[in-house]
Parts: C-alpha cells; structure tokens; sequence
C-alpha cells in the first residue's frame, strides 16, 4: 500500500494539493480584474490549466497502481506549464501588472517544488518496490 495513502485519509490531506487548490482560488480572483474583452480566453484558460493541476492530483490519489499514479501527476506537471505560460500572457498583453504577475509566479513554483517531490517519491516508491520484488 502507498505510503502516502496509510497517512493519509483523503486527497485533501495533501499539501501538494492544498497549495494547488489555493492556487486555483488566486487564479479564479485575479481573473476577476481582467477586461471582460480579453477574460474570455485568457482567463478562461487561465482557469481551466489551473484547475487541471489540482484535478489531476486527485485523480491519481487513489490509484494503486504506481505508473498510473504518476501518469495522473505528469498530466498536472503538464497544466502547470502550461498556466504558467498564460500567467506570462496575460503579463505580456498587460492583463496582469508586475506585482499580481509575480505572486502567480511564485505561487505556482511553490506548487511546482511539491509537485515534483510528490511525483519523486512515488517514482522512488515504484523502483524500491521493483527492486524488491527482483530479489525473491
């Protein structure tokens, strides 16, 4: 059983997932400020590439199987990119001043560092368990 999970009781048990949901709150109030000309796309995908981290943290929470565990957690490395790039765009096109643009950013590579240690773990997990059952 996943270590993580025997600790654990729900996925919002997760720091990870805490600092990505809180994340996804700051990019929901900022959007709040852009344009309504420009808040459709922009903010729409701001949005959705925000709430696809957290999403994808919960949808791999209760896999057993550790590859998929770790699919789960790319695809939300993936969105996080990909917010972090319209965080640039709405900077670029002025929708965000320097100051929000900047607490996005380090917001988002707060989520990222955990992010990356979470996904590190279950991969060490996923070799350690390879690595014992090659012994017997």
């Amino acid at each position: 059983m996943e270590r993580t999970e025997s600790k654990t009781k729900s996925f919002k048990d997760l720091v990870v997932w805490q600092k990505a949901h809180a994340f996804v709150l700051n990019i929901y109030q900022q959007v709040k400020h852009i344009p309504e000309d420009n808040q459709s796309f922009v903010g729409d995908m701001l949005c959705e590439s925000a709430t696809a981290i957290a999403t994808n943290i919960v949808g791999g929470y209760r896999k057993k199987d550790r590859d998929e565990k770790l699919m789960f957690l790319s695809t939300a490395q993936d969105a996080l990119e990909e917010c972090r790039y319209y965080i640039i765009l709405a900077n670029d096109l002025g929708l965000f001043d320097q100051y929000q643009a900047d607490d996005l950013e380090n917001a988002i590579g707060e989520v990222s560092y955990l992010l990356n240690s979470y996904a590190k773990s279950i991969q060490r997990r996923k070799e350690e368990d390879s690595r014992n059952e090659n012994q017997y």
